[in-house]
């Protein structure tokens, strides 16, 4: 699974108070913390369609699954949200129908219920790795790319 192109994530610069005699705080992620790139590809070894997120660094990864459409990777030691699995079988992916809508709902039920979940630097993270794929997502989704190539 590595023919598909990464996406690059635009991250907006801190912005700045014009006010005089005010204290500014801006609060930056660790880079390593920030989602650096998106893609979207089928994986024909596991029948299903994968959604990768790539940081600074590599890592290993646990697969956690949501439900029975959804799986979420994990990294193992920073505990950063890696990728999303979707069983495209299970959501009408056909090469002629697609019902991206339906798709779209899992995917974001299943990062507000991660986001939900956690507290702290897992959940900023899961919160900014969530905006890059919806920055991406009309890109990710694309019906010619989640299902496997003939």
């Amino acid at each position: 699974m590595t023919t598909a192109p990464w996406f690059q994530i635009e991250h907006p610069l801190p912005m700045s108070s014009k006010a005089p005699h005010q204290l500014e705080f801006t609060l930056l992620a660790p880079p390593h913390e920030v989602p650096q790139a998106v893609r979207g590809e089928f994986d024909k070894q596991i029948n299903r369609f994968v959604i990768e997120i790539r940081y600074l660094d590599d890592e290993d990864f646990k697969r956690t699954a949501i439900d029975e459409i959804v799986s979420l990777r994990i990294g193992k030691k920073s505990r950063r949200l890696l990728g999303i699995e979707l069983d495209t079988t299970r959501v009408n992916v056909t090469e002629v129908q697609f019902e991206v809508k339906e798709l779209e709902q899992e995917i974001e039920r299943a990062l507000d219920k991660l986001v939900r979940g956690e507290s702290g630097r897992e959940q900023s993270n899961y919160s900014m790795a969530k905006s890059a794929i919806e920055s991406k997502r009309a890109l990710l989704l694309d019906p010619n790319l989640l299902v496997p190539a003939q």
